[in-house]
């Protein structure tokens, strides 16, 4: 057992000193057959920890490029519609469970954007429209649809 004293001198010229008895205990020694023991397990640890994220890695691309082309296989762009709503749905609840918050900001943010998106195609589909229709020389819609009536 040994004992520590401190002496703590405060700035108005006071002084006080504490003394603690402190229990010491034996240094213990490495062997040099523990250190390389101990590196050698972290190698392997590396080693493995890199090769489960080389599958990993592998696993996402395979996964995403499976996915991504459903439509092109199977010559079906609903099949890769639904494909593609699934993931994202699944995505979305598992970003949900780890944090709602960003889920919820995420979902906003896709709504908005296939919002926009569909406005857009909707606004070009119209344009295509009538620069067909006044190939064929009607001016409106409505006037090629009485025609067909009509006639």
């Amino acid at each position: 057992m040994s004992e520590v004293r401190v002496r703590i001198t405060d700035e108005l010229g006071g002084s006080e000193t504490i003394t603690k008895n402190v229990s010491t205990s034996p240094v213990k020694t490495i062997s040099e057959k523990q250190i390389a023991v101990d590196s050698g397990q972290q190698a392997v640890s590396l080693k493995a920890s890199k090769n489960l994220a080389i599958a990993t890695m592998l696993a996402k691309q395979s996964f995403n490029y499976a996915t991504s082309n459903i439509g092109k296989w199977t010559g079906n762009s609903h099949n890769q519609a639904i494909v593609n709503n699934t993931t994202d749905m699944i995505s979305l609840g598992i970003l949900a469970v780890v944090n709602p918050g960003v889920a919820i900001a995420t979902a906003a943010f896709r709504i908005g954007t296939t919002a926009i998106d569909s406005a857009w195609e909707r606004k070009q589909n119209q344009q295509a429209e009538e620069r067909a229709l006044a190939r064929a020389g009607f001016t409106s819609r409505g006037e090629a649809i009485g025609y067909r009536r009509n006639k």
